[in-house]
């Protein structure tokens, strides 16, 4: 860097090298406007260091009027206050750096005269004032967004007085800004619920905030008005806490709908129960006429001799009447569940002699189907209702004769390991669709049969659920479209003492 000053400039100034220090810029030219000198801080500045007793006026690389309007060098504050042998004062320019920058500065050129008043040059010096310009912009765009924000935007001193009071406030609580400005806070506040701005100011006053704090505040006219409250401490330029910044929304639209919701969820709740009820009632009302039908069939089945050809048409009735009185049964079943009536009674029994009898049974009842079965030897002691276990397997038995018409086999396996057994029924079916699977256990959940139809009332894997979950069980399915699929659950076995 040249740093040379002309001798009919340098006189009676401080060294060179005391410049270099400086923190603020400066540069000098000659009468004529070509620059000869700059220190260190306006190189820093301009992002570049100019060539001396070359370039004219400035050592910009480029200029613009505060407007961003692009400044002709000649236009520069230096440049006038050569031409005009006048100090240009507090004229802001804005300057661009070869790598993009730009800058706000405040230059204050000088003419220097010699002592019969002939013109010599001038100084310049250039206060780098971008970081005031930004905050004041930050400032004032933060100031426009408080005034015109639809919340209630509130500050206030350690002592509670209201110290600012924007437009979403005068909306809110119906004062003017003149009227509260000087007030104390508790002027919003119900006399019931003073004590929260002893609690608010205590945590500001610990720096901390208090976010989404629901409450009430009082308007002008009288009128409570629910709001959630936001506030978080205001610091002065040292870091000191000296008071608050309040957030009020008015929530009185959304406690409506609160309420709203809960009743309609409260009403939904009673129709549910209403429902939940009616089911109980019907179902216990109708299994009475459907057993005494079955009976009456049975009656009618012992007096016809075996060559009848009546006693087929017998049979297949006394299975239609069978269904529906499973089907009554899982009903009562389910309304029962709803109400936490469903009874269990727990005794110690070996699950696979119960395995054994229902498979047994299951495939008198399916002849054209094979049943594989597939358990440890030995006993599999459970303290369980086998009641409810029977039912569960005859489910998921029944499901997969359903579910797989186009095949005659299926396969039955118990597992035992950890002190738990696990029963998995195995069909060869079509399989079932993933997004069919979150679901199947849900009540009245229906699979579509292979025939596009659905079957039943979607509450039989709905009612084994609760059964394994009542049980400390789980129970699940795996499955893949054209493999078929496993239905299995696990159970704790008893510890023999």
């Amino acid at each position: 860097m040249i740093t040379k000053i002309p001798a009919n400039l340098s006189s009676g100034l401080l060294p060179v090298e005391l410049f270099d220090c400086l923190p603020v810029a400066v540069y000098t030219c000659d009468h004529l406007g070509y620059l000869t000198f700059y220190n260190k801080a306006a190189a820093d500045l301009w992002g570049r260091e100019p060539e001396l007793g070359k370039e004219l006026w400035c050592g910009s690389w480029k200029i613009f009027w505060p407007d961003g309007t692009p400044m002709a060098l000649d236009s520069c504050p230096m440049a006038r206050a050569l031409k005009e042998g006048l100090p240009v004062i507090d004229e802001e320019i804005i300057i661009q750096c070869p790598d993009g920058t730009m800058k706000n500065l405040l230059p204050s050129p000088v003419p220097l005269f010699d002592q019969l008043g002939v013109l010599q040059g001038a100084v310049n010096t250039l206060l780098d004032i971008t970081e005031q310009r930004q905050g004041e912009k930050k400032q004032a765009m933060l100031a426009a967004i408080i005034e015109y924000s639809e919340d209630a935007i509130v500050s206030k001193g350690l002592d509670g007085l209201i110290t600012s009071w924007n437009q979403g406030a005068e909306k809110l609580f119906g004062y003017t800004e003149k009227e509260v400005l000087g007030k104390h806070i508790s002027l919003l506040i119900p006399k019931d619920r003073l004590d929260e701005e002893n609690l608010i100011i205590d945590r500001v006053r610990n720096n901390k905030n208090i976010e989404h704090f629901e409450t009430v505040r009082i308007t002008k006219n009288g009128q409570s008005v629910p709001i959630s409250l936001t506030v978080s401490p205001i610091r002065d330029q040292k870091g000191r806490i000296i008071g608050a910044s309040k957030i009020a929304r008015d929530i009185s639209m959304q406690k409506q709908s609160e309420a709203q919701l809960q009743k309609l969820y409260d009403d939904i709740q009673i129709m549910n129960s209403r429902k939940d009820e009616f089911i109980g009632m019907a179902s216990h009302e109708l299994k009475t006429p459907v057993t005494s039908i079955d009976a009456f069939l049975q009656l009618v089945q012992r007096s016809l001799k075996l060559e009848d050809k009546d006693k087929e048409l017998v049979f297949k009735a006394r299975n239609q009447v069978a269904k529906l009185i499973s089907l009554i049964s899982d009903l009562l079943d389910v309304t029962k569940i709803q109400t936490g009536k469903l009874p269990y009674t727990f005794t110690s029994f070996d699950f696979n002699d119960l395995l054994k009898e229902v498979i047994e049974v299951m495939q008198q009842n399916h002849p054209g189907h094979e049943i594989n079965l597939d358990h440890p030897a030995g006993m599999l002691n459970v303290y369980a209702d086998k009641q409810r276990l029977e039912q569960v397997i005859i489910n998921l038995v029944s499901n997969a004769i359903k579910y797989a018409p186009n095949t005659n086999k299926m396969r039955v396996a118990v597992l035992e390991a950890q002190h738990r057994l696990q029963l998995s029924v195995q069909d060869f079916g079509p399989g079932i669709e993933l997004p069919e699977q979150e679901h199947i256990f849900s009540r009245f959940y229906q699979i579509k049969k292979p025939s596009g139809n659905a079957s039943g009332l979607g509450i039989g894997l709905y009612i084994s659920k609760e059964i394994i979950d009542r049980h400390q069980g789980k129970i699940w399915v795996e499955s893949s479209p054209g493999k078929g699929s496993t239905f299995s659950f696990e159970l704790p076995l008893q510890l023999q003492n």
